[in-house]
């Protein structure tokens, strides 16, 4: 199923230390600690995101896009960028750690994204590639990331968190 045009999507970062149970309209997510969901696209208005049983309003506007990260107590909530670029592929970072954070090509010769502050996000349209790819913390501290191939057309997300970093795909949920 194809999200109807000028959908807002919204997907929740779970950084608690226990499942997280999303539901968002008529969307149903179960998200281990430190997962990042499906985007979820709904139209643009007040959103009631329950997790955990707890309520949050969010307003969402059309061709919008927001992660959302869940601590346990209370949402932090991240604007991204709409991207629908068939040429390039977007990588989006987010920075949870206690100090700045720069990804890097693996051999630490070219900046991707960054230095990026505690507590931030940024994006990068690059080409389709395979690469290698790191996170230099301000400590000097290196967390290598999985070699991937980054396809045109696809969003990458980024997710730096204390002592370590992780690379993945994002997608969109396809059914309720």
């Amino acid at each position: 199923m194809a999200a109807p045009a000028d959908s807002a999507f919204v997907r929740v970062l779970n950084l608690s230390a226990e499942q997280a149970e999303v539901t968002l309209d008529d969307w149903r997510q179960s998200l281990a600690p430190g997962a990042v969901g499906a985007y979820l696209y709904r139209p643009a208005g007040d959103a009631r995101l329950v997790i955990n049983g707890e309520a949050f309003a969010y307003p969402v506007s059309a061709r919008s896009v927001h992660t959302l990260v869940f601590d346990g107590q209370r949402v932090t909530p991240y604007r991204d960028t709409y991207f629908d670029n068939r040429l390039k592929a977007l990588l989006v970072m987010y920075n949870l750690a206690d100090q700045s954070a720069t990804l890097q090509t693996a051999n630490g010769a070219v900046n991707v994204i960054g230095p990026l502050a505690r507590r931030s996000s940024d994006e990068r349209e690059i080409n389709g590639v395979r690469v290698g790819l790191q996170v230099r913390l301000d400590d000097g501290t290196a967390l290598p990331l999985e070699e991937a191939v980054l396809q045109r057309g696809r969003v990458y997300t980024v997710v730096v968190l204390p002592g370590q970093a992780r690379l993945e795909e994002s997608r969109v949920a396809t059914a309720p």
